[in-house]
């Protein structure tokens, strides 16, 4: 089961962790918190403030435009990556990785569709049919 923080739980430990001299791991396993965790709402506060660390109700879509230009950034190391996340507001750095892989397999960042499963469907290798 997933456990999800308010942003208030989140930004009330981030500020507790400022104020300790522990590391990141020994604090997250104190308070019951991933570190991975921890990192990430270090850096999306970092780029965005308390407002970044709220839960998004949607999926953003960004345009394709702003996706090659973010990647090109990224790729010709023009720009720290940080800086790249608050120029073209992307909220997070595995969104620019994926389009980075994308690009870098000759392909252009698009959205990607999922297709789902129906609960009937039983997959079954190693079985010929004949």
């Amino acid at each position: 089961m997933k456990i999800t923080y308010s942003t208030t739980t989140k930004f009330r430990l981030l500020s507790q962790f400022q104020n300790v001299n522990e590391s990141l791991k020994v604090f997250a396993d104190y308070h019951n918190v991933g570190a991975g965790s921890l990192k990430r709402w270090i850096q999306q506060y970092l780029t965005g403030g308390l407002a970044n660390l709220e839960r998004p109700v949607h999926n953003r879509r960004y345009p394709k435009k702003l996706k090659l230009r973010a990647v090109r950034d990224y790729r010709n190391h023009r720009l720290p990556t940080k800086e790249i996340l608050l120029k073209y507001d992307i909220r997070g750095l595995s969104q620019l990785r994926n389009w980075v892989i994308l690009y870098n397999n000759g392909k252009e960042p698009v959205r990607k569709r999922v297709r789902k499963m129906g609960r009937g469907y039983v997959r079954i290798i190693g079985v010929n049919s004949k």
